[in-house]
């Protein structure tokens, strides 16, 4: 009797399951990447001791449960950057909590509509061409996508990248002020040859989060466009300005703005690209620096801005190298740089190769030397190769040399990192499905 009641309740489970697979297709896609590195100096600083070899591996896999072409719900999984032997699950026994929610959201239409809704844990990017300094990081969102024809759509979204939950409990009557929110607005134009993603944002920073005993109002507006009338030329690039008045008088108002001019090739494509982030003023009561609200790469000058450009400044890299200390989130470092890259250079078939050198300078005066200062200067060459082994296996080659030059001041420190370079080599391999 009992093994029947089992093999009752074993069939009842596979039929429920038969019954939820018509119900809802699961689909799955990701990236899995492997790789050895070798960086030497990643801080810029000969003096520091470290290990120059390791290998790393990071997982990240999708899943859509499909209901119709009108309904899904995503959710994507990272077993992020795991360094082999060490711990968070990279030693022996590979026992590790390191398996994280990167990505939960609910994607519909309205009924009878073409409105296309996101609500949860997503990706969100205001338009930019190198990569945004104001907002790209995964977030809780609700993002409404609207499309009035083939030219012309409005995207509306609210996101809430903190609330702090603080509860006092000698005055359980008293309402806290701790939240931080952002509400966009972009409307992307597609005219023949040409588009434009103008774009606007307001994010309201509580009080209680600031703790300085007043909110914070920061806005930022800016424009997006590319231009592909004259192909095999393209032209893309950014403008973005950004202000925000502290609650202690303190105010913080700065720009930005990015050009990449290219010519598409049978085999190569080359490339000339710059930017340019307001800076520092000397004796100023004031910040010049653009403000930021958040990106997934920091706000380091040059790395945000050459995001895509460069594997230092992340893009799609193994590993990101951002410049130590000389991070800075309260805003765009203030910055300008220009380069010149060929890209997807192919001689065989699935063998490609991206050559890039960029040079930058910063825009800050000289007492804000925790900055990037007028007498500071950064240049890099990166060479990366790809083979595609198979249709979803790469094996990936990256090479690079960073140089930086920085004024000592009178720090005692700073000096010593202009005399060290950064080398690095990876190799591993990148399975995409």
């Amino acid at each position: 009797m009992k093994r029947f009641a089992v093999l009752a309740l074993l069939a009842a489970f596979i039929l429920g399951s038969v019954g939820i697979a018509q119900a809802v297709e699961i689909k799955a896609k990701g990236v899995w990447r492997v790789h050895a590195n070798y960086i030497k100096n990643r801080d810029f600083n000969g003096d520091t001791k470290e290990d120059n070899f390791f290998a790393m591996q990071r997982a990240r896999t999708i899943f859509e449960f499909i209901a119709s072409e009108n309904l899904k719900a995503v959710l994507q999984f990272e077993i992020g950057n795991t360094r082999w032997g060490g711990p968070g699950g990279g030693a022996l026994n590979t026992d590790g909590t390191n398996v994280k929610t990167k990505h939960a959201y609910l994607q519909f239409k309205l009924p009878n509509t073409e409105v296309d809704i996101k609500a949860g844990l997503q990706g969100v990017a205001l338009p930019s061409t190198m990569g945004s300094h104001i907002l790209s990081a995964d977030v809780a969102a609700f993002v409404a996508s609207i499309p009035f024809n083939d030219m012309l759509g409005l995207t509306l979204g609210w996101a809430r990248p903190y609330d702090l939950e603080t509860v006092n409990p000698d005055d359980p009557t008293e309402k806290w002020d701790d939240e931080v929110d952002v509400f966009m607005a972009i409307l992307p134009v597609s005219l023949d040859g040409v588009s434009l993603k103008p774009f606007v944002a307001y994010s309201r920073w509580g009080k209680d989060f600031t703790g300085s005993g007043k909110n914070a109002n920061m806005w930022h507006g800016g424009l997006n466009f590319a231009v592909t009338m004259l192909d095999p030329i393209a032209i893309k690039g950014d403008f973005n300005y950004g202000t925000v008045k502290w609650a202690t008088g303190y105010k913080q108002n700065g720009w930005i703005a990015d050009l990449a001019v290219e010519y598409k090739m049978d085999m190569v494509t080359p490339q000339i690209f710059g930017f340019y982030e307001s800076g520092e003023k000397s004796n100023s009561t004031d910040s010049k620096r653009m403000p930021v609200i958040g990106t997934d790469g920091g706000a380091f000058g040059p790395g945000v801005a050459l995001g895509q450009q460069t594997t230092f400044g992340g893009g799609d890299s193994f590993v990101r190298s951002l410049l130590g200390g000389y991070q800075n989130l309260e805003g765009a470092i203030g910055a300008w740089g220009i380069g010149a890259a060929l890209r997807n250079i192919t001689f065989m078939e699935d063998l490609s190769h991206n050559l890039v050198a960029y040079y930058a300078k910063g825009t800050n005066a000289n007492e804000y030397w925790g900055l990037m200062t007028k007498k500071d200067k950064l240049w890099e060459v990166d060479f990366n190769t790809k083979y595609q082994m198979y249709e979803n296996l790469a094996l990936v080659l990256e090479l690079a040399y960073a140089k930086v030059d920085l004024n000592d001041f009178g720090t005692g420190f700073r000096g010593d990192i202009a005399d060290d370079g950064l080398y690095r080599g990876i190799l591993g391999f990148v399975y995409s499905f």
